[in-house]
């Protein structure tokens, strides 16, 4: 039997499971027949994978557990009836050793078979984890020898009921031997159901319990009425087939529910092997962009050739448009895998979209482009950083597809913000080429361009909409576009309204151009990559920083004890992954050496979700890599200390 729940492995004829099969060379012949039952059988009940050993035995474990509790069920309801038919039944009165047996019938119910199955239940509960087959097969014989025990002394009470009287004047008004067969041939069909999960305890049961009723109605059937005999040998035969049928029906199904289990583990298990190959590219790759894009910054900045200025330039602009491409990959990466994580907290929407139409300027200078800025003070709630992303990427999208001048009009975009009762509307409109309206549902697919068959990366890579729309099922917010081919296009997020911003608290607005004076700062640096430090370490020099920079904590503890400063580290900047330590504790191990709590900032290119879980737990501000020289000296700026004066 057991052969029809497996499906047979046949890699030398590269057949599939439940395929019909010839005989093989040297098989005997019993293997032969087994093998052909199975796969007749798996017609009826289909082909199921062969487990393992260790599923096996959990497939095992379940269906004891199973039994367990359908078998008191059971033993039970049979207990319940024998009290019922004692009371009722037509009992033979010509003797008191047959008023003892209904006694000694209900009591061996009710004082052995019930506090046996209560003793099996409380051992099966308390089988350990690591059981192996055997003490679970163990348990099993139990089960199946006490419920067959019990059939057997059920079915023992015919004996002392009164014979069946086939003289046509039999009284019906009680329960005679033969009515007790019959209503317990009734009965089996919950025998069936309580007992599916074990095929030896529903045979032992119908089989073996049925050996009184053999011994006790067998001869006066056979001589009065063989055809009744008949009947019930077939009706009895008839469940036996049924709880073959139904428990390898159930263990199949629990078979398949384990396969199931498997593969959602092997997809889950390569997710997870995605995310961490996710965060080792954006680390590795993110380090060369740093270091080469402050590197080429520098140079720019210092460099009198005019041809050399065009030619680094160039060079900026491709490690701009990797460091778009890289990003926008990995922020849909991060997205796909759950492991992006939002604050969702109360936002002052002015100073966010203002930042982004002045970060915004210089790309719409350049393109001859003008932007426009609608802002009311409200208040929304939201992720500040997320609904950042998503506003800047409209704007980046609106630029990028709109011309300077289109049928007489020269090209505008604006940013505005309107109230919808409880909701706030942030829209971004453009009179620039629009979208066709069989393509409208294609712009937020990754990689999709309406306008870019050449792949011009002038016009970006096709991410940012993804971007937007993935952002925005995350944190629950509506996206809504309008688009007409040749005057344009609305995209419009809808965020939560938390109230007006007071107008004392309402922030002014200023675009600072120049770079901040961070004169006799005193920044220290951990950073394992040598390369990144120093060129890190040589930009903060060049805006008057005092760096002390090393590869490890230990190294920075090390040089603020030798060189004695007296003001100490104003500020850390520390990447996160470092050789022997994480940036947390690197920074947490030089402010416990300083006796100080020094304003501290975090870099990595790690998106795993455990990272950014333990950023968040630490309160320290994590920037992603490549990071701009422009992020670092704002950040500076902010906690630069005030000098000293008299009277302080």
């Amino acid at each position: 039997m057991a052969s029809s729940i497996q499906t047979r492995r046949d890699s030398d004829a590269g057949e599939k499971p439940g395929a019909r099969t010839s005989p093989r060379a040297g098989e005997p012949a019993h293997t032969i027949g087994h093998r052909r039952f199975a796969d007749f059988m798996n017609l009826f009940l289909g082909a199921v994978a062969a487990l393992s050993a260790e599923q096996n035995l959990f497939v095992k474990r379940e269906l004891l557990k199973s039994l367990s509790r359908r078998a008191v069920c059971w033993i039970v309801l049979v207990s319940v009836g024998a009290s019922l038919l004692c009371i009722y039944g037509s009992w033979i009165k010509t003797s008191d050793r047959y008023l003892w047996f209904r006694v000694a019938w209900v009591v061996g119910l009710w004082g052995v078979a019930t506090p046996m199955a209560a003793y099996l239940l409380k051992k099966t509960a308390a089988l350990p984890k690591r059981a192996g087959v055997n003490a679970v097969e163990r348990l099993h014989w139990a089960w199946a020898a006490l419920v067959t025990l019990t059939s057997f002394w059920w079915a023992a009470g015919s004996f002392g009921l009164t014979p069946p009287d086939f003289s046509g004047h039999a009284p019906y008004v009680k329960l005679a031997s033969s009515g007790f067969l019959e209503y317990t041939l009734i009965s089996h069909t919950f025998t069936l159901l309580l007992l599916a999960p074990s095929l030896r305890a529903n045979l032992g049961s119908f089989v073996l319990g049925a050996i009184p009723f053999g011994v006790s109605l067998g001869p006066p059937l056979f001589i009065y009425r063989p055809a009744m005999l008949g009947f019930y040998t077939a009706q009895l035969i008839g469940y036996c087939f049924l709880a073959w049928f139904i428990f390898y029906s159930q263990k199949r199904a629990l078979v398949k529910e384990i396969i199931l289990a498997e593969a959602r583990e092997r997809a889950e298990a390569a997710k997870a092997e995605k995310n961490l190959l996710i965060a080792a590219i954006s680390h590795d790759l993110r380090q060369p962009l740093t270091t080469l894009g402050l590197k080429l910054n520098y140079i720019e900045r210092s460099i009198k050739s005019t041809n050399l200025v065009e030619d680094v330039s160039l060079a900026q602009r491709q490690v701009d448009a990797m460091e778009d491409m890289i990003n926008g990959a990995l922020d849909i990466c991060r997205l796909e895998s759950g492991t992006w994580n939002v604050e969702i907290q109360e936002v002052a929407l002015p100073s966010l979209l203002h930042g982004i139409v002045a970060d915004m300027q210089p790309l719409v200078g350049a393109k001859g482009l003008k932007l426009r800025l609608h802002s009311r003070p409200y208040l929304v709630r939201t992720d500040r950083h997320a609904l950042d992303r998503i506003v800047r990427n409209m704007v980046i999208n609106a630029v990028r597809y709109t011309p300077s001048e289109q049928g007489g009009k020269k090209g505008h975009v604006l940013v505005s913000c309107q109230r919808r009762g409880d909701r706030i509307s942030v829209s971004v409109w453009d009179n620039g080429i629009g979208i066709p309206e069989g393509r409208q549902k294609d712009i937020f697919k990754s990689y999709v361009q309406v306008a870019n068959p050449e792949r011009n990366r002038e016009k970006g890579f096709g991410l940012g909409l993804s971007i937007v729309q993935g952002l925005a099922n995350l944190l629950g917010h509506k996206l809504d576009m309008d688009s007409t081919p040749g005057r344009g296009s609305r995209f419009s997020v809808t965020v939560p309204f938390m109230g007006l911003i007071p107008s004392e608290l309402l922030e002014v607005q200023t675009v600072e151009n120049s770079a901040p004076d961070l004169t006799n700062m005193v920044v220290a640096i951990i950073e394992d990559n040598s390369d990144l430090r120093i060129e890190i370490s040589m930009r903060l020099i060049e805006h008057g920083c005092y760096v002390v920079a090393g590869e490890s904590s230990h190294d920075v503890i090390e040089q603020l004890r030798i060189e004695a400063l007296s003001s100490g580290p104003h500020f850390i900047l520390s990447d996160y992954r470092l050789e022997n330590e994480d940036g947390v504790a690197a920074i947490a191990a030089v402010r416990a050496a300083t006796d100080r709590w020094i304003p501290a900032v975090l870099w990595s290119g790690d998106t795993s979700s455990a990272v950014l879980k333990k950023v968040a737990v630490s309160g320290m501000k994590l920037l992603s890599k490549p990071v701009s020289e422009r992020t670092l000296l704002t950040i500076l700026a902010k906690h630069k200390p005030k000098p000293f004066t008299k009277g302080e």
